[in-house]
């Protein structure tokens, strides 16, 4: 594409967004833009899965290898036994049945998001889909008794599905620690896992609200980073019920900037929720 061609698409892309802007005003244009980038997102990743066979439930669909077809059952009735309680501390249920995309290895996990050969993960929450990596790469078990037991212990569906619940009903309306911290407490209820790591002591100093929510993913102790979204929202739905950290969310499928739907549905700031946290912290860290 030329520079011309470049600069008309951009002028037409603004005019547009403009346009929009005015017409429903900009949160309600906002969500309608994400709403768009999440669809298309969906779209191209569900098209890119040659070669998958789909097995279904009630609420979910599983796109998997053929050499992971004997995986299906255990997944999907691991993923139907998750869902009420997703749902319930979320506040919102989802609409249609969830795409759930069963990678057979890491290569091909990789490709799948762009990642580089370093980058891994067991599980991801990518534009409306939820991606997982096949538990025979990742679980070391004799047989498949102790792969199901395994699994239903430690797997990530719980936290990836927390994503995609909370992005549908917010259409990305969070900060990044918020999500985070979300998806590990519900994860620990459904599975009792909680990842900590070398790093993710809070007996150090913290991260101060302000980096974590300008920029969680570039924090160099990410052990730390997500240590601390996770014991930020267990404190909040302790201190104010979960059913306060279900209204903030509520607010937040309102369209209430992060700030507001805090201050709205808790009756205090966030700033001063974290100052209260951090001073809890310090004197439970050991």
């Amino acid at each position: 594409m030329n520079r011309k061609r470049a600069q008309r698409l951009l002028t037409a892309l603004a005019a547009g967004a403009f346009l929009l802007c005015s017409l429903l005003g900009w949160p309600e244009a906002r969500a309608a833009a994400y709403r768009y980038y999440r669809q298309q997102g969906r779209v191209r990743i569900l098209a890119g899965l040659s070669g998958y066979q789909e097995a279904g439930s009630a609420r979910f669909v599983l796109y998997h290898r053929p050499g992971d077809g004997d995986l299906a059952p255990l997944i999907l009735a691991h993923a139907e036994s998750v869902y009420d309680l997703v749902v319930s501390h979320v506040g919102y249920r989802p609409v249609g049945r969830v795409p759930l995309i069963l990678y057979p290895d890491r290569t091909e996990l990789r490709a799948a998001y762009g990642w580089e050969s370093g980058q891994s993960a067991v599980g991801v929450y990518w534009r409306g889909t939820v991606g997982l990596l096949s538990p025979k790469v990742w679980i070391a078990a004799r047989d498949a008794d102790e792969l199901a037991d395994r699994f239903r212990r430690s797997n990530p569906i719980a936290h990836e599905l927390t994503h995609y619940v909370l992005d549908e009903w917010t259409d990305g309306n969070y900060p990044r620690w918020f999500t985070e911290g979300l998806a590990q407490y519900v994860e620990e209820m459904a599975t009792g896992y909680l990842w900590l790591e070398a790093g993710a002591s809070l007996d150090q100093p913290l991260y101060a609200l302000s980096e974590l929510t300008e920029r969680f993913d570039a924090l160099p102790n990410q052990p730390l980073a997500y240590r601390q979204s996770y014991s930020l929202v267990a404190y909040m739905a302790e201190t104010y019920g979960e059913d306060g950290v279900t209204e903030v969310i509520a607010r937040l499928g309102e369209g209430a900037p992060f700030d507001r739907a805090v201050e709205t549905a808790l009756g205090r700031s966030m700033q001063a929720i974290y100052a209260d946290w951090a001073d809890w912290a310090r004197r439970h860290a050991a």
